[in-house]
Order: C-alpha cells, then structure tokens, then sequence
C-alpha cells in the first residue's frame, strides 16, 4: 500500500499520527482499532515520512516558481543538501530541481532590523571621530597644496 493511501485514510478517519520528542510514532488515543492496525503496519514509512515533513519545514527549504513556469525547491544557503535530498526522495519530490533560495524567507520589520543592526560602542564612535578628522585633515592639506601650485 502507497503511503498516499494510508495518509489519505487517517484524513478521513481524522487520526493524527506525530512523532515525540524522542522520535517515537504516536497516534491519537480516540482511534478506532483498524486505524492503528493500519499505522502499524506502515510504522517505519510514517516515521521517515513525518521525519522528512520535519526536516523540510524546520530547514527553511521552500518550493518556488522559476522563471520558465517549473516549480522547484529552494533551499537556504547553509542548509544541509544530503538531508534535503533524502527528505526530497521520502516526500517524492526529487523531480524538482534544488536551487540555492538567497532571497531569504521573508520580509522583516524596520523595528526588527534595527535590533539585528551591530550597536556603537563608545570605542566604535571615537574611532570614527578620529577617521574624520584624519579625513578632514587629508582634505585641508589637498586645499593649501592647490592653492599654492
């Protein structure tokens, strides 16, 4: 039986099966008992298919529409490419082409940049006093050397 198949019956019967935080399948405790024989006997395919639901959502990898209409999964720069090949390969996507997503995931706030933006020091704002002036000073030197050629 496909995985399809067995996800399309826990739809309609309206079970949800998860994984736990030690990785360990569980289902609803309301499920009627040919929906937990169904689970399983399908144990190990929920299990690589949650884990790879997971590891694609939680990578940041998102499917896009390239310029010539084709969909394709877009991956963030450090993201993990074997394991989204096997998450790819579980969830029967590995048709489409992976492509490096370096737009980022989103727009962010103008507060939210300003907390992300490095803060001046007391040592940062004297440094860039004294570039200033050095600058300034470089500018003073170039106006008397015109002025006296």
């Amino acid at each position: 039986m496909e995985i399809e198949t067995v996800l399309d019956q826990l739809l309609e019967a309206g079970v949800s099966v998860w994984l736990d935080a030690d990785g360990k399948l569980r289902i609803d405790k309301d499920a009627p008992a040919e929906i937990k024989d169904l689970v399983r006997q399908h144990k190990q395919e929920l299990v690589e298919f949650r884990r790879a639901y997971a590891l694609i959502e939680c990578s940041g990898v998102r499917m896009i529409r390239l310029p010539l209409g084709e969909l394709a999964l877009a991956f963030p720069p450090r993201a993990n490419l074997d394991e989204i090949r096997w998450a790819a390969g579980v969830l029967r996507l590995e048709s489409m082409p992976l492509v490096i997503d370096d737009e980022g995931l989103g727009w962010i706030s103008y507060d939210e940049w300003r907390r992300r933006q490095p803060l001046w020091t007391a040592e940062d704002r004297e440094r860039y006093r004294r570039e200033r002036a050095a600058e300034a000073d470089e500018q003073e030197k170039l106006k008397r050397r015109r002025k006296t050629a």
